[in-house]
């Protein structure tokens, strides 16, 4: 029997099908590794929310206040590390150091230090796992003992913000105190809430995010910009320790709110 070969168009042809079938299923591959990520990632924050409610267990419900000498009602930038000229360098905790193998602490209580302390310190006696601080989708900082022995890692403390605070929202301030639900609805001044099981809106108020929800972190910030881990949205973990992921636009719906521009802000 004489053998047919494939013909030169025939080839191309496979070629083309293939090629136009991979075009179609990687970006569906790549949505649901990013799915499974962000999975990850809200698993983290779970891990974490249920450490610090253990925590406050153990300590009058009061949840861990990192490196600073009392309640941190305020965020807490990660990515901020040694004296900055304005980072609550007071020399709280200087001298310090937690075995990790890093360096003692210089004492400045806002950015590494803050997290170093929670990583090793105050959480880890709960958690026993320093991994679960970095979310699988964060392109800026990745596991390692360098980054650990710093405090450089995924997460955001984020209790507080200026929109929610009584002093910014007066009728002079740049701030104005955001009306939840618009304007009919309550203003929700975070500065006298407890950063405890104590707080008011005990299962709205954000413990830790990621980024994406500071006020100008984004696709919804003005600028828009890209600093961000996921596609969607930024996960929240909240004070009474549940974890869900935030759709882009809903800053002004989160409390605390962290939308940018104050212009913007529902009044």
């Amino acid at each position: 029997m004489q053998r047919r070969a494939f013909t030169l168009i025939e080839l191309l042809v496979v070629i083309a099908i293939i090629a136009i079938l991979a075009a179609i299923l990687f970006p569906v591959f790549a949505q649901a590794r990013e799915k499974a990520r962000s999975t990850a990632c809200i698993s983290n924050l779970k891990q974490i929310g249920l450490s610090v409610r253990m925590y406050a267990q153990d300590y009058d419900e009061l949840y861990p206040m990192g490196t600073y000498p009392g309640m941190r009602n305020w965020e807490v930038n990660p990515g901020v590390f040694g004296n900055q000229g304005w980072n609550d360098c007071g020399g709280f905790w200087a001298g310090f150091n937690p075995g990790d193998g890093g360096l003692p602490y210089n004492g400045c209580a806002y950015g590494g230090e803050f997290y170093r302390t929670l990583m090793t310190v105050q959480l880890y006696p709960y958690t026993k796992n320093k991994q679960i601080w970095y979310c699988p989708s964060d392109k800026s900082v990745r596991f390692s003992e360098d980054n650990t022995r710093i405090g450089n890692q995924s997460y955001q403390y984020f209790p507080n913000w200026v929109y929610n605070i009584g002093d910014w929202c007066a009728s002079a301030s740049p701030f104005p105190c955001v009306r939840y639900g618009g304007p009919t609805g309550e203003r929700r001044d975070l500065n006298s809430q407890p950063v405890s099981e104590l707080s008011d809106w005990y299962s709205e108020r954000t413990l830790f995010s990621e980024r994406g929800m500071f006020g100008w972190d984004g696709p919804d910030a003005k600028p828009k910009n890209n600093n961000v881990n996921h596609q969607t949205g930024f996960n929240i973990c909240y004070f009474d320790g549940h974890v869900k992921h935030n759709v882009y636009g809903s800053k002004w719906r989160a409390t605390p709110a962290t939308g940018w521009p104050p212009s913007d802000a529902p009044q």
